[in-house]
């Protein structure tokens, strides 16, 4: 009985340990490949621009932000050309001075690129900021999970990956559970 507790212990820490490198393993993949919120682009003219999120797919919603020069700022406008929205478009003053703002939704037959959108301020300084427009993702196509039904493609090794892991760590308990066992019997303690 004391050698099956012991095995189930060594193989619960074994899996435990792979589960925990296993996901640490996937938050860096997550950490290091999730999109950036708002990008914040500094230009000569004085003022600071941004844009979140910073990539989209056509047909999104999207907030372009200006941080004028001077605090006492009237009024700024977006250049609307290089979206395919209007040429002007007059963007709303925040409660911070000198901050204006404006939400546009894009259209959806704005092609896949990095565009550079322009926005000035009435005391003359300017900024811009960069948007990607991706491509709408096809239907039907989910996140690569290895092999779930959201899966874009079957038997891609993840599943047997993690098997093999897994196996890995259930032979390693099992080869020190041995090794204590025959250490135990060569030389046994006495009890008193």
């Amino acid at each position: 009985m004391r050698l099956i507790r012991q095995l189930a212990a060594t193989v619960g820490l074994s899996v435990l340990s792979l589960g925990s490198a296993a996901a640490g393993a996937g938050a860096l993949v997550i950490a290091t490949t999730w999109p950036a919120q708002a990008a914040i682009t500094d230009s000569p003219g004085g003022a600071t621009g941004s844009v979140d999120p910073s990539s989209v797919t056509p047909g999104s919603s999207v907030t372009f932000q200006v941080f004028c020069a001077s605090l006492d700022t009237a009024s700024a406008t977006l250049a609307g050309a290089t979206l395919s929205l209007p040429e002007q478009i007059p963007m709303d003053k925040e409660s911070a001075a000198g901050v204006f703002s404006a939400t546009v939704t894009l259209p959806s037959s704005i092609r896949p690129a990095t565009y550079t959108v322009n926005m000035d301020c009435s005391d003359g300084s300017s900024a811009t900021a960069t948007l990607t427009v991706t491509t709408l993702p096809k239907r039907g196509v989910g996140v690569q999970t290895g092999d779930g039904t959201t899966s874009t493609q079957t038997n891609t090794g993840l599943a047997a990956g993690g098997l093999a892991l897994a196996g890995v760590g259930v032979m390693t308990g099992l080869v020190a559970l041995r090794r204590r066992y025959a250490l135990q019997r060569r030389y046994p303690t006495r009890q008193q």
